[in-house]
């Protein structure tokens, strides 16, 4: 087997290995950037490097063969993952890429380094046409995420009665989870959406005394308790003692995000899913990186809400409860 440096700068992908990792051999060196990554991966004993020094130092006394980086959106740094990519190339070896969502490498810094790699690991055909379009000249290879394929075995039914039992939710409540997006890079956008989400769930509960309305932050989310600080009248349903989000899922009758990687995995459980891009919010982050709609929505596989309209969101609710 050959020698491999994994950098990790996200939980996203730091997720996305946990699959593949056992099957890689023993001579690895994991290096993860910031909490949420090491945390994600604590059984595999990664190395947390928040710095160019610490990780370039790594590299040199472990002198891989091939460097794997997994690319996301840690727009505000540090970048690690650059610098890694920089030094192997220099060292003539192999770089290779994991993007485990869509069109991440269009972030400046992921830009950069993506030209840096010999082979990039996408999840789907439609990845690998927004690679061709940037003009990237290296191997695409699709692999899907290997991360989704629990979900398909999941039995939700049994999980949504053993979890509402767990936080006492009468059977004929109507659940909403909101998995926040609040990253260091989109907390704006996220607060925008979540107080577009809070007005529309106050005027459902008047109709629907047995709403139940669950916030749960971003892993990489800096903000103290940001949702209630945002809806202090909102009674929300605790559910800290489940730490996963994805593990919390079927509870809901209906996942709401700005867009989330939540979604896509409720997709694959086919639980109805809410992508809001309205103009300030959703919108507004994803024309960042180019792109026009969470592709969930663009596929009808989640539900586009593209103006902050309460009757419009209420609707889809009041719809949900007998289709």
């Amino acid at each position: 087997m050959a020698k491999i440096l994994i950098v990790v700068d996200a939980p996203g992908p730091a997720k996305a290995l946990i699959e593949v990792l056992p099957l890689l051999g023993k001579d690895l060196l994991i290096l993860t950037i910031k909490e949420s990554p090491t945390k994600v991966l604590e059984k595999f004993n990664p190395i947390r490097c928040d710095s160019n020094e610490e990780a370039g130092k790594k590299y040199r006394e472990f002198n891989p063969e091939i460097v794997f980086i997994a690319i996301s959106s840690l727009v505000l740094g540090p970048y690690v993952n650059l610098h890694i990519a920089e030094l192997a190339k220099k060292d003539g070896k192999k770089v290779i890429c994991f993007q485990d969502v869509w069109a991440n490498h269009r972030w400046p810094m992921n830009f950069k380094m993506i030209k840096l790699c010999d082979k990039v690991l996408v999840p789907d055909h439609l990845a690998a046409n927004f690679l061709k379009e940037d003009g990237y000249e290296g191997e695409i290879v699709i692999t899907g995420n290997p991360i989704f394929d629990r979900f398909h075995k999941i039995n939700v039914a049994a999980e949504r009665k053993k979890l509402r039992a767990v936080f006492h939710v009468p059977e004929n409540a109507f659940v909403i989870l909101h998995a926040g997006t609040g990253t260091p890079q989109s907390w704006r956008e996220d607060e925008v959406t979540f107080r577009f989400l809070a007005d529309a769930f106050r005027e459902f509960k008047k109709s629907h005394p047995n709403a139940f309305l669950i916030s749960r932050v971003h892993p990489r989310d800096e903000r103290k308790n940001p949702y209630k600080t945002i809806a202090p009248d909102i009674d929300f349903l605790d559910t800290t003692s489940v730490e996963m989000t994805d593990e919390l899922l079927p509870v809901a009758d209906v996942i709401v995000a700005m867009y989330s990687t939540n979604l896509i995995e409720a997709c694959h459980m086919r639980l109805p899913g809410i992508g809001i891009m309205i103009p300030e919010g959703g919108k507004k982050r994803l024309e960042r990186i180019s792109l026009r709609d969470f592709p969930p929505n663009s596929i009808g596989a989640t539900i586009g809400i593209y103006e902050p309209s309460i009757e419009k969101l209420n609707a889809i609710f009041k719809k949900l409860l007998s289709d």
